[in-house]
């Protein structure tokens, strides 16, 4: 009895912190102090400051801000569900569409490959148009990406990736989910974790065989040795549009192009991505560094 009174105050205590960050959320950027935080959590700011140092001791990455902003997602959820002993803390951060970790930003990133495969499997071939374009190119692969660009929208598979991902996670859009996530996936398009080309391979080599009733010749490419590198490091190494091997200097250089390119003066939800870009940085560097 006493454990399940204890275990509906700790939900209650969880959507206490969700509606806060819902109600300081600003397109999906908040900060919830440590003041605040032990508010919250019924407990005197000493207290919480004392589980904040204890939960600290286990996540050497993690600094002390003052308290926990949205880039501190996957901190607060862990500090949380230590903390009041639950386990759906992730997911109700999910549906609240406040923070996404890594695992819900994965699948959504599969389900926008998948939805483009899937359309272009079911696609009638205009195989006069192909025909034309092939012939107006040197490279084959340039010719079926303007063939695509013709017959589909880059934005509409953006788009209704994101609606079915809301759908399914039962997730709130009000608090700026939907936009983070349009931006989010049209950063990672100009990249190697969502190349188009490679997406739709099968697609390219299928349509080749159809139009010319031979296989392609595939790109000889010197073997090179690859040290078996974590998802982890692939993940980041393609958000930096770097290959297995870079050295730190790749990566410095790569860092100071995105900076560049996503400064609050020049792009709008600058700020956010810069914040992105510093943790996937320096994780990245300890990694190689390792």
């Amino acid at each position: 009895m006493v454990q399940r009174v204890e275990a509906k105050k700790s939900k209650q205590i969880l959507h206490d912190v969700i509606f806060e960050l819902q109600n300081v959320s600003e397109s999906m950027l908040w900060f919830l102090s440590y003041d605040r935080l032990s508010e919250l959590l019924e407990i005197r700011k000493e207290e919480c400051l004392r589980k904040v140092y204890q939960f600290k001791s286990t996540k050497p990455q993690m600094a002390l801000s003052g308290g926990f902003h949205e880039v501190d997602g996957d901190l607060l959820i862990d500090f949380l569900a230590w903390s009041l002993e639950l386990d759906e803390v992730a997911e109700e951060f999910l549906k609240g569409g406040i923070f996404f970790s890594e695992r819900p930003l994965y699948e959504l990133r599969e389900s926008y490959k998948t939805l483009i495969q899937k359309t272009v499997a079911n696609h009638k071939l205009d195989t006069e148009l192909l025909l034309l374009l092939t012939a107006a190119t040197v490279d084959y692969d340039d010719a079926v990406d303007s063939y695509l660009m013709d017959k589909f929208e880059i934005d509409f598979f953006v788009r209704r990736t994101i609606h079915q991902f809301l759908e399914k996670f039962e997730i709130h859009p009000e608090y700026g989910a939907e936009e983070f996530l349009y931006e989010y996936l049209k950063s990672l398009i100009p990249t190697k974790i969502l190349n188009f080309r490679d997406i739709t391979r099968e697609f390219r080599d299928r349509t080749y065989y159809e139009l010319y009733g031979r296989f392609r010749e595939t790109k000889k490419k010197k073997k090179k040795v690859v040290k078996t590198v974590s998802t982890e490091l692939k993940d980041l190494l393609a958000f930096f549009d770097l290959e297995p091997g870079a050295s730190i200097t790749d990566v410095k250089k790569k860092f100071k192009e995105l900076l560049k390119k996503y400064h609050p003066d020049i792009n709008k939800k600058g700020e956010e991505m810069t914040k992105r870009i510093i943790l996937k940085y320096n994780r990245l560097v300890e990694l190689i560094g390792n």
